[in-house]
């Protein structure tokens, strides 16, 4: 633990840790004025980001390395020539480490969010990843919904979600949207069928995956991830009805659930 953080916890809750607090994200979106590209790597795989709000800063300082088990596990096993499905993209990283450290993989990016889908696409370009990016949340068919805003209207915001159930709090906003079930786009011929597929999706993972039944039951796909919010069980049981051996990755969050695993093949 830093000093710095030895400080923080000192000063926790108290008015000198909102102001001390402030302070800090008012230098760092200071510096990001500045458009600076950041670095991050993971094993063999590295990307460059260029981060515009201190949301996003954030995301790439301390928040990925709570998933550091999970991305790690996600680089070690696509192979190249695979179909890589980043649902609920974010800014990229996940689709930018695939895309830079695999070989000839196909990254297919979901991202709902306006502002994080202009991120997801400018940090792909920086990495010079030719991926196809789907700004429609996935579900479990098409329908007229909204998407809500938890945490920050930034961009790099993480919880946003068309559930209402699990976040916690008062919705800051919400946009109108349009769902798809990820099959019918594959059926389109708009993006191909995923061989591993990884889900953060604030709440509504079942109903995506779903949305997925035909793909995620063919012959291609051989990995899944899925962040689970307070729904593992569900998760769990889906996955194990589309023929997958179940295991599990630690966030390391509080409270947090580990991220599930679903496996076909040797």
């Amino acid at each position: 633990m830093t000093f710095v953080s030895k400080i923080g916890d000192l000063l926790w809750g108290t008015p000198a840790y909102s102001v001390g607090n402030r302070l800090f994200e008012t230098t760092v979106e200071m510096y990001l004025r500045t458009r600076p590209a950041y670095e991050f790597s993971c094993g063999e795989a590295t990307a460059t980001f260029r981060p515009r709000t201190f949301v996003e800063w954030n995301n790439l300082r301390h928040r990925i390395r709570d998933e550091a088990e999970v991305l790690e596990h996600v680089l070690s096993n696509v192979r190249a020539g695979d179909v890589f499905y980043d649902v609920g993209a974010n800014m990229g990283i996940y689709a930018c480490l695939v895309g830079s450290g695999v070989p000839d993989v196909a990254v297919v990016g979901f991202e709902p969010y306006p502002p994080n889908t202009e991120s997801l696409r400018r940090n792909l370009a920086e990495n010079s990843i030719d991926a196809t990016v789907v700004e429609r949340p996935l579900s479990d068919g098409s329908s007229e919904e909204r998407f809500h805003l938890y945490d920050t209207l930034d961009a790099g915001a993480q919880h946003g979600s068309l559930d209402t159930r699990y976040p916690t709090g008062e919705a800051l906003t919400s946009i109108p949207t349009t769902t798809i079930a990820g099959d019918s786009l594959v059926e389109a011929g708009r993006i191909p069928e995923p061989n591993v597929v990884k889900i953060d999706v604030q709440g509504t993972a079942p109903s995506v995956l779903m949305g997925l039944e035909s793909s995620l039951t063919g012959q291609r796909c051989r990995l899944v991830y899925v962040e689970a919010h307070d729904n593992a069980s569900e998760i769990t049981t889906i996955l194990s009805r589309f023929g997958y051996r179940i295991s599990t990755l630690r966030v390391d969050r509080p409270n947090k659930d580990p991220t599930v695993v679903g496996r076909k093949g040797e």
